[in-house]
Parts: C-alpha cells; sequence; structure tokens
C-alpha cells in the first residue's frame, strides 16, 4: 500500500478503505471508498453546518457541508466545456491555449485522462469553499476519538448509536 495513505485500524473488516491523503487542493482527508471527509478532520473545521441528504436507507446516513478554503485565493478549475465545434465556453481558454500551469491545475482539479481526451476549453479561478460529505457510518469507527464523534453529533444534530449492525438516532 502506498505509504501517503493512512490504513484504518478496521479497514479489513469494513473492506479494505483507508483514509485518502489531502488532494485536489483540499486540506482534508476523504475515504477511500465513499469519499466521505474524516471525521477528526470535520469536527477541526469551524463553521461549517450539516445538510441532510434524504434517509433512503431509513436513518440519516449522509450529510453535506462546505468548508471555507484555506488558501481562498488560489486558483482552481472553475468550468470546463466539451464540444465538437471547438469553441470556448464564457470565460473559458481553449486547451491548446493554455499554459504549462494551468494543465497541471485542471489535472489536479480532475485527474489525467487515460485515453487522452481533454475539455475544449477551462475555465479557472479562486474557490472560497471545499463542498464534500459525511457518511455517518464512520461514527462507528472504534479508532474515531469519542470527543470527535460528540462533536460530529453536537455540530449535526444527531447523535447515533451503533450496536450489532444496528442503528439509532436521537437528537443531540
Amino acid at each position: 500500500m502506498p505509504e501517503d495513505q493512512n490504513v484504518h485500524s478496521e479497514a479489513g473488516r469494513w473492506g479494505g478503505w483507508f483514509w485518502r491523503e489531502p488532494s485536489r487542493g483540499e486540506h482534508f482527508r476523504r475515504c477511500s471508498y465513499c469519499g466521505s471527509v474524516h471525521p477528526a478532520d470535520l469536527a477541526a473545521e469551524p463553521g461549517w453546518r450539516a445538510e441532510w441528504a434524504d434517509r433512503k436507507y431509513g436513518w440519516p446516513h449522509k450529510f453535506y457541508v462546505a468548508i471555507a478554503n484555506r488558501d481562498p485565493e488560489a486558483p482552481f478549475t472553475s468550468s470546463s466545456t466539451w464540444n465538437k465545434h471547438g469553441e470556448p465556453g464564457r470565460g473559458e481558454t481553449l486547451w491548446d491555449d493554455l499554459t504549462a500551469e494551468q494543465r497541471a491545475l485542471y489535472n489536479r482539479d480532475h485527474g489525467t485522462s487515460h485515453d487522452g481526451r481533454h475539455p475544449t476549453s477551462v475555465g479557472f479561478g479562486p474557490k472560497l469553499y471545499h463542498f464534500g460529505k459525511f457518511y455517518s457510518v464512520h461514527l462507528s469507527d472504534p479508532a474515531i476519538d469519542a470527543a470527535v464523534k460528540d462533536e460530529i453529533e453536537r455540530r449535526s444534530g444527531l447523535a447515533f448509536t451503533f450496536t450489532e449492525g444496528r442503528v439509532s438516532w436521537r437528537i443531540a
């Protein structure tokens, strides 16, 4: 396993996922399986608010969160256009006219294509927030500190109990 990955203590039991180190200009870790923000990283962030997703699994399993970008002036890919006419999107630069730095930013934010495909044009700009999701099942992880669980539950408005494969919740 690559050395930049923090292996979860219960990874084998949970299917082998691990916490990915920050990437794509973010400053927090994400789950390699579901993309959830790491509980400790989320608990340490000021000013977020849980926007609960629907309860399609019968319990509040996921919420969305906006996390303030620690470097709001840094450039990010803000848009891209894919069209067969070769015309740029509004405020975008044609792919062939991008600088090496702009292509590197696009690749950081979106990854590189295995088949050599790329958008017709790309736009860049600052990013005030990173948008993430948090799956509440991560609170059942015994490696997560109780204070972290309490903080996330307090700020999300619900407290969870996970026992023998079942979950219950109450207003925090």
